[in-house]
């Protein structure tokens, strides 16, 4: 198929195996979303992978995941053509907002964009479809109107979920091993296996990792930065084995108990997405929200060990 009709205007994001470019649709003259996969060397490899995307992505339809409209091969490229965005994804979200006001956002703003991610994780577990690479940048934001984007008015957004490269069909009761995602939001058994740990080279997992990754979201948004701050991939294993992080005495106790119940360390203590989908924190009024026991505060954090908390 011919791609003279697309017009890519600029690159957005680059991966390893593809890139992400903002495109103009001449015959249109609309905008869309191009995921350009090269064709390299180890393309059979990966190619499994990118039929897995493009089935899920035209298996779905629902307001908080990205649509898909169209995929073009070439003899070099591969080609995802999606819904534009215009927002920008919640990493750049949560940097200007720190920027603008000097603090995380409100548990407000968080439950608003929590409620979205949620809505379309819920969708897809139940389609038996676990994502696996959930993090800030693969979460996007669309704004109908020009001034609420411009003045990063996130609460006029639109939540999509997005990028779909390592996601996979997992029947009802089957388990995956296969070592996929994004460190920073890695279920931490599975990045004890990655380092060939004998007592975790077995580990299998279901869609509970996305529960692991949505928490570690989730956290970044509530306090503004991240539970386990590393200097590499080894450091950062080593912080997730001691499985202790803070969390601020300003943080209410209905998402004080929904992420730690989102950050167990062993998989099925973690709550399935048709239960996370029913937690205070989504579903009541922020105002009713009240702050964490004094009796659990720690010089002025409550620390948490994810391995003994139950």
């Amino acid at each position: 198929m011919s791609i003279d009709d697309l017009t890519f205007v600029k690159l957005l994001d680059k991966e390893v195996f593809s890139e992400f470019y903002l495109t103009l649709k001449k015959d249109e003259n609309l905008y869309y979303i191009t995921k350009i996969i090269n064709k390299s060397e180890n393309f059979s490899e990966i190619m499994k992978y990118i039929n897995c995307e493009i089935n899920i992505l035209k298996d779905t339809n629902h307001p908080n995941i990205s649509k898909l409209f169209e995929v073009r091969e070439t003899s070099e490229k591969i080609y995802i053509i999606k819904e534009y965005y215009n927002g920008g994804n919640l990493e750049n979200f949560l940097k200007e907002y720190k920027k603008r006001n000097h603090k995380p956002p409100s548990e407000e703003i968080v439950q608003y964009i929590m409620r979205q991610i949620i809505e379309g994780i819920k969708y897809l577990h139940n389609k038996k479809i676990i994502h696996r690479d959930l993090k800030l940048e693969n979460i996007i934001l669309h704004y109908e109107d020009e001034n609420d984007k411009i003045n990063n008015n996130i609460m006029k957004a639109k939540i999509k979920i997005f990028d779909f490269g390592f996601a996979k069909y997992l029947k009802k009761g089957e388990l995956t091993k296969t070592i996929l995602g994004t460190p920073l939001y890695m279920d931490p058994i599975l990045l004890l296996k990655s380092k060939a740990i004998p007592e975790y080279k077995d580990y299998e997992y279901d869609e509970k990792v996305d529960i692991w990754s949505l928490g570690i979201l989730f956290y970044r948004l509530l306090v503004g930065k991240k539970p386990f701050v590393a200097m590499n991939k080894d450091d950062l294993i080593e912080k997730m084995k001691k499985g202790e992080y803070s969390i601020p005495e300003t943080v209410s106790e209905e998402a004080f108990l929904m992420l730690t119940n989102m950050l167990q360390f062993e998989s099925n203590k973690r709550p399935s997405i048709d239960i996370l989908y029913n937690y205070d924190f989504l579903r009541k009024n922020v105002n009713q929200f009240k702050k964490i026991d004094e009796n659990l505060i720690v010089n002025s954090k409550v620390v948490v060990n994810i391995k003994n908390n139950n």
